[in-house]
Order: C-alpha cells, then structure tokens, then sequence
C-alpha cells in the first residue's frame, strides 16, 4: 500500500477514532462504580426479586405475560435481561454494570450510523463532512452526563436498553429512503425493532412519531410518479402499532398520581419541559432530585414555553422544506412528551437523569448542526469545551453512586433546603440509626414550613417511641405524639394534587407512622390503649394483615373500655374483608353490632359480606340499617392490600 492510499485510509477512519476516545473516557468513567453496591431500587428490583430469581429457564414464556417486578412496571425484555444476569452471575452487580455498559457500547455505533444518514439527507451539499459530524455528535452523546444515570445505576438499564432498541428502530427508518422507493425489508425491520423498544421501556413510545414524521418526509421527496399514497401506509403503521401497544402496556404502567387537570397541569408540564432543556444543554453537576418548583420555576416555564414554540415553528420549516435543525427541535421535544407528568404518574422527582437518555440525542444532533456553521477552528473549539465539560461531570457523578446515602448527600449540599432529599436522608439512615439530632437538624433545614412541620413532628415521634417510652416504661407520650401526626398526616396537601414528590414524600412519612405504632406496640405488647390504636391505624391505612393481629389481641384483652369494642370489632371486620377472608369477618362485625355501644358502620360491611355471599335479602336489610357516612372501604374489599 502507498503513502497516499494510506493516509487516505487513515482518514477515513479519524472520526470512528474520535468516537472511540470519546467511549473509553466514559467507560473509564463508568468503571469507577464496578465494585459499588446495590442501590436503592436495585435491592428491590434486583436482589430482593425472589420472584425473578426462581423463574425457569421453561417459564420464560410468562415475562411476556405479567410483571416480575415490585412496581407492577411491565418491562418483559428488561426483566429477561435481568434473569440472565442473576442465572450467570448470580446477585453480583459488578455483572450487572457491566452489562448496562455493554448496552451503552451496543448503542453508540447506532447514534454514529443514524446521524450520519440524517446528516446526508438533510445536508447533502455539506455531505462530505457527514462523517466528522455524526462522529462529533456520537462523540458527545457518548459523554453525556444525563447517561451516567442510565448505566451506573443498574435499575436504570430499563432505560439503556430501549435507548439501543430505539436507535436501532430509528437506524432502519433512516435507511428505508431511496432515491424512488421505500426499502420495504428496513421498514419491515423497524417495526419490529420498535416492538421491542416498547417491550423494554413503555414511555419510550414516542420514538414511534419520531419515525412516521420521518418517512412522511421522505415520502414528500419521493418524485411524483414514484410517490404513491400506499407508502404512508408505513407511518400509520408505526402509528397504530404504537397505540395498539400503549393500550395493551398501559395498565402495568408506573404508579398514577391523583389525576389532576387545572392551571398547575399546564404550569408543572411547561417547567418540567425546561427543566429537561437544561439539562439536556448544561454541564452542571447531576443529582437525583431535582427541585421543579424551586425559586426559578417562572424561569423554568419560560424556557418551556420557547421550546415549545420552537418545536412548533420547526414542524411547520419541516412541511417546506429540509431543515436539520428544525428536525432536530421536533425530535427533542416529542422524546420528552412522555415524561411531562401531561397524565400524572407517581415519582419520587419531576425531572431525572434517565428521562433523558434517548432525548439527549437531538439535542447533540441541534448543537452539532449548529456548530458546522462557524469556521472549524472556532467549531472545534467550541465542541471540545462541551465536550470537556461533559465529560468531567460523567466522570464526577458516576462516583456519587458508591451508596444511596452518598447520593442523597451530594443532593442535599446542592439543595440544602429541598424536602425531598431531605426526608429520604432522615427515613432512611438518620432514623433507623437512632441518629435523633441529626434528624431534627436534617427536618429543621426544610425551607418549607407545612413540610417542614410534618418531619419534625415525625423525628420527634421517632424519639418518643424508641427513647422516651423505653426510659419511662408509659407510652402514653409517645400515643399523643403519634395520633396528632397520624391526623396531621391524613390530610394531603394540595400541592400534591399536581406535585407527585410531594405525594411520595407523604406516603412514606405515612409509612413511617405506621412503623412507629408497630415499635410502640412490639414495646409494649399488653397495653390494649397502644394495640388498639395501631390496629386502627393500620385497618385505615390498608395494611389489613397487620392491623388484624393487633385488633385481635385488643378484643381478647378484658382491658379494652366499652366504649371501644364496637370500634375494635368493625375494624377487625374490615381488615377481613380487605384481605378477602369473607368467611372470618361476619362473626366480628355482627359481635360489633351487639356490644354495649355498637359501631354502627358494621352494617355497612355486612352487607358486603351478604352480596359476596349471594345473601341478598340479608344485605338490602344491613344495607338499610347502614349510616349515611361510610368509612373509607367499606365497599371496596377488593381494593389492593398492604403488608
């Protein structure tokens, strides 16, 4: 081989090499966390997924069927991946890294190879430098830091997985134009390789519109006697298939939120569009937690409403003519459509990392384009700064992840206010430590008062129940405490109707509360005051199988005054019907209808009890007797138990 032929190898392959430096840096970065522990959702998810790990290599068949994991989530692919893992390595997550990181790597030739395609489509005058711009767009993909999320954190694999599923599904889309026709087989092919984005990660349907925008636009510049009306055929395809699937994955979709639809709908939607925005363009440092509704929420909404206006004037460019960067717009903000909380869905955070793991792309692909106007000194100035700057915060966070409380920490230097990291450092560490000043401290940094209160009161509950009531020996401080945060925690706030954080954040203040009460009880075990209590608020909180062992010590009890045993006998009736034994709660709600002073509301319950047991003419008589004023329940034994 001559010098000539050689040189012009060697550039030919420069950008792959740009892209390679670029994957080891990360990788590098990455490798840090090998030997990190399980965290947080990965113990549940993973280690603690008992139902996962005795699955048969012959069972396999029902991944697709139901979910084999604790958040309900319906994740077939991502489950089966995880199978994998635990049958071959057992529960290691050095191997579990590992694989996020392969997946990571798997995806990256896909991004250079999609981009590269777009770049010649839309660019063809300039379609000499496509190689050097899809390897400078790959190249700053690959170092993002709103990936380290996706690949370090192993329950983040529900989202690297599809993210190489959708490059694939959108690499066949780019190479289905031809100068005349459709390529049926690439077409074909990306339906089905979108049919496993979808059995990977459901949120990720929004690659699907993403795609059919994409070929109607190549329809349009197929010349008119080859453009027949039977290839859009192919966009609505993808279309339909995505809805087919959307309804059939729909109900094993994360926890909803209380469904919520008033100013604050529009207001939550548009901060949270710019709260991705600027992560998506920003170098600062990455957290778990992200503060939406923080000082700078107007600011937040503005750039949402710009990026919302942008996306709309680029799909308007793109019915004229070819435009890189208007793609590029729409793209980004149809990949953030699903995690706009438009729908409310239960998370412990509006914005996070991962939400971005697909939707960084464009946002690389807009830059890069951007940036191939300028000079190529100033161009590759500026793209090596990004390109530092990225890669300096993928290196930094990916050693946040040695532990949770690590994580939790680093959020709370950055927002030492915020409630949410907050109350997971207090529940999670400071209390079952026993660490109470901390605690107090930790819930007295909290900038909002009505949050603020409710911690402080908990921390101090906590104290009484494991301090106080074991120095005195009398727990009736501590009952005190307790049933004036149960009351001030059964009223939600309002924020929560649109605010899921706040949501989480009181649910596990609630469970807690609830912990609590078992301690008091365990400690005291022959006070039928505190067993009573915690059996009530446990029965009205919907963790029957609890509240059943404490209601029945109370009924046992001779100590138990008159004046409660009504009470104690209709919730242990309820706690039956909770859980489905039919059969067990008739005796205790008819001998709470025959003490001294009766709990009424026991009627309600029987005449559940008589219709699931086809006693018709009994139930219409407890119906007519039942007060107009039920309790919580009362006629949803089916509802989901707690344990």
């Amino acid at each position: 081989m001559n010098l000539p032929s050689f040189i012009a190898r060697m550039r030919q392959f420069a950008p792959m090499m740009l892209v390679l430096i670029s994957a080891l840096v990360a990788v590098a970065a990455y490798l840090q966390a090998m030997d990190y522990p399980f965290v947080s959702d990965d113990i549940s998810q993973i280690k603690d997924n008992t139902k996962l790990a005795k699955l048969h290599l012959g069972d396999l068949w029902r991944l697709f069927t139901e979910p084999y994991n604790v958040a309900s989530e319906f994740l077939p692919l991502r489950d089966l991946s995880y199978w994998f893992d635990i049958t071959l390595f057992g529960l290691n997550p050095p191997a579990f890294r590992l694989h996020n990181i392969i997946l990571y790597l798997l995806c990256l030739p896909l991004v250079y190879g999609t981009t590269l395609g777009l770049w010649r489509y839309f660019r063809p005058a300039d379609a000499a430098s496509a190689p050097w711009a899809a390897a400078a767009v790959t190249a700053l993909f690959a170092l993002h830091p709103a990936l380290v999320e996706s690949v370090v954190y192993i329950t983040g694999r529900k989202y690297v997985l599809p993210n190489l599923f959708s490059m694939l599904a959108l690499w066949f889309a780019v190479n289905v134009q031809r100068e005349r026709r459709f390529s049926t087989p690439h077409a074909a092919a990306a339906l089905l390789a979108f049919v496993a984005v979808m059995l990977s990660k459901a949120s990720h349907v929004a690659v699907a519109p993403v795609i059919a925008m994409l070929w109607v636009i190549f329809w349009r510049d197929i010349p008119e006697p080859d453009r027949h009306r039977s290839l859009l055929l192919w966009p609505l395809a993808i279309l339909f298939l995505a809805g087919l699937l959307i309804l059939i994955f729909i109900s094993s979709s994360f926890g909803a939120a209380p469904a919520y639809f008033g100013v604050e709908t529009f207001t939550r939607t548009l901060a949270v569009l710019g709260w991705l925005t600027r992560l998506a363009v920003s170098p600062e440092n990455r957290h778990l937690f992200y503060p939406v509704g923080d000082p700078y929420l107007p600011v937040m909404i503005a750039i949402g409403v710009a990026v919302l206006a942008f996306a709309a004037v680029g799909a308007t460019i793109l019915l004229r003519k070819r435009s890189l960067e208007s793609f590029a717009l729409v793209v980004f903000f149809l990949l953030c459509i699903p995690h706009l909380q438009i729908i409310p869905y239960g998370a412990p955070s509006l914005v996070q990392d991962r939400f971005l793991a697909l939707a960084v792309w464009p946002v690389v692909l807009l830059i890069v384009a951007l940036a191939w106007r300028l000079k190529p000194i100033p161009r590759t100035a500026l793209l090596f700064i990004i390109a530092i700057s990225w890669g300096f915060q993928t290196t930094e966070r990916s050693r946040d992840w040695r532990s949770f409380e690590t994580i939790i920490d680093v959020d709370l230097r950055a927002n030492p206010g915020y409630y949410m990291p907050a109350v997971y450092k207090i529940l999670a560490y400071q209390l079952p430590q026993g660490l109470y000043q901390e605690a107090s401290e930790t819930a007295g940094s909290i900038t909002i008062p009505e949050y603020r209160d409710v911690v402080v009161k908990l921390v101090k509950a906590g104290h009484a129940v494991n301090v106080d009531a074991a120095l005195t020996g009398k727990p009736y401080e501590a009952m005190a405490l307790l049933q004036n945060l149960g009351s001030i925690l059964n009223q939600l706030p309002v924020e929560a109707k649109w605010n899921s954080p706040v949501q989480v954040t009181w649910e596990k203040c609630q469970l807690i509360h609830l912990r609590q009460w078992s301690s008091l009880a365990q400690r005291f075990p022959d006070d039928v005051q505190v067993r009573y209590n915690a059996g009530l608020w446990m029965s009205d909180a919907g963790y029957y199988s609890n509240a059943i062992v404490h209601l029945r010590a109370t009924i046992e009890s001779q100590r138990l005054p008159e004046a409660l045993r009504g009470s104690a006998f209709k919730n242990l009736g309820l706690a039956l019907v909770g859980l489905g034994r039919i059969a067990e709660a008739e005796a205790p709600l008819r001998a709470a209808l025959e003490q001294p002073q009766p709990d009424m509301q026991a009627e309600c319950l029987l005449s559940v009890v008589y219709k699931l047991t086809n006693r018709l003419k009994e139930a219409a008589r407890a119906e007519a007797s039942c007060p107009k004023q039920r309790p919580n329940g009362v006629a949803v034994p089916s509802q989901p138990v707690k344990n």
